[in-house]
């Protein structure tokens, strides 16, 4: 045999020997806790009765796209790296916009920390990918379900800046055909006396309508939410090599990145916050991050906020827009605990979606893993950090470099093109 060929061979014997080694410190409850974070395919969305409609889905992607449903800019971002345009200029935000699909599903935009819609946000922009696995959308869980989270952001004045009445009548002019089909006849939106070209709630335009009428366009609204969900069901990611390392591909994971899993279940305790098929446990908590940054606000509530505004939500699951209303949790009411409290960010795909926290503060991985390693933040954050965050971890650089290794082999493949990619727009 040639000396190249034994070379090799015994170079994949110490690789796959060094990969056992690596494994084999794992104890049984380790292996456990670790298989208790397999993700499967989304579970139901009891509200919305199309969730899982392919044309709906078709549709809710040309909406995602789609950058007509948006109104003015309220900053003058022209000037401004991946900025969007002058003050006033319309057009110009989408979903995909604060979502990019070709990383990882967030904002990633090299110019800032927090999201930049039609103006500046001021939190960092979560992912949509695997985002059907949630119970509570936003930092702060103010929305129940990814539709009711779309019909936020849609006329959010910091996001899309739009109305209920411009988006009825973009999907009117647009969509039409592909509308009516899934969801039965549209209102008579040519009806200019009758249909303002734009209003929502508390806007004299909307609440000059006859009663029947807002009712009518909030559907067609409320439509348009739904498909936009059914498209994010399919942004679905379950191939990453710790889930092939979950299903007895002992390669599938380097040597690092099995010490950082041990870490991350056992001394580091990630897991305490970081459980399931996400690696949420999807509560709030409050691990005392600065509010600091050049469109981060002063004081952000968090938690303490999201809850009122859920439950005022016309929206929510409990609403008459849900297809099988949701029994809502009458007894949900901010608590000390819940100020300055965030959901625990979803660790699917961590590596791509950076700046990481509500404030985007941090910019890499390691930044992440060095601020719970020393839990040095002591100010400038609402309320009251929990205790297990204010506790050093103690880990060691090569610690710190198993851990980080750890959270980059969460990272799935890429998504199918055809949900991906940009859909043809009428």
């Amino acid at each position: 045999m040639e000396a190249t060929s034994k070379r090799r061979i015994w170079a994949a014997l110490v690789l796959v020997g060094a990969a056992g080694c690596a494994e084999d410190t794992l104890t049984a409850e380790e292996r456990a806790t670790l298989q208790a974070m397999r993700i499967g395919p989304p579970p139901a969305s009891p509200t919305n009765s199309f969730a899982d409609n392919l044309e709906a889905a078709q549709l809710g992607q040309q909406f995602f796209f789609d950058t007509r449903f948006s109104g003015p800019l309220m900053v003058d971002s022209a000037q401004t790296a991946g900025g969007l345009g002058p003050m006033g200029a319309r057009g110009k935000v989408a979903c995909v916009t604060c979502h990019d699909l070709e990383r990882g599903g967030a904002d990633s935009r090299p110019m800032r920390a927090t999201s930049l819609g039609a103006k500046w946000g001021g939190r960092n922009t979560q992912t949509v990918v695997n985002a059907a696995h949630q119970r509570w959308m936003f930092w702060d869980g103010r929305s129940d379900s990814l539709w009711s989270q779309a019909l936020s952001a849609a006329e959010n004045p910091g996001a899309h800046n739009n109305t209920r009445l411009q988006v009825a009548h973009t999907i009117f002019t647009f969509y039409r055909q592909p509308y009516e089909k899934l969801f039965g006849p549209m209102p008579p939106l040519d009806d200019a006396a009758r249909f303002p070209p734009e209003g929502r709630p508390t806007m004299p335009a909307y609440e000059g309508m006859a009663p029947d009428d807002k009712k009518a366009v909030t559907r067609v609204f409320v439509n348009y939410g739904k498909a936009i969900e059914a498209y994010e069901r399919r942004l679905v990611d379950r191939s990453s090599p710790f889930d092939r390392f979950l299903d007895g591909d002992r390669m599938a994971l380097s040597p690092e990145a099995v010490r950082g899993a041990k870490l991350f279940v056992g001394r580091a305790a990630c897991n305490e916050c970081h459980s399931g098929p996400m690696l949420s446990d999807d509560k709030f908590h409050n691990h005392g991050v600065p509010q600091v940054g050049a469109t981060v606000p002063m004081m952000d509530l968090g938690r303490e906020t999201g809850i009122p505004k859920y439950l005022a939500d016309e929206f929510n699951g409990a609403s008459a827009y849900s297809d099988t209303a949701q029994a809502r949790m009458g007894d949900l009411q901010a608590a000390p605990a819940d100020k300055g409290a965030f959901r625990t960010a979803p660790l699917r795909n961590v590596a791509k979606t950076g700046p990481y926290m509500h404030t985007g503060g941090l910019a890499s991985l390691r930044d992440v893993v060095s601020f719970y390693n020393e839990a040095s933040a002591n100010g400038g954050f609402a309320g009251t950090r929990e205790a297990a965050a204010s506790v050093p971890l103690r880990l060691s650089k090569d610690e710190i470099t198993d851990l980080v290794a750890f959270l980059q082999a969460l990272d799935g493949d890429p998504l199918p093109q055809e949900w991906v990619k940009t859909p043809a727009l009428p």
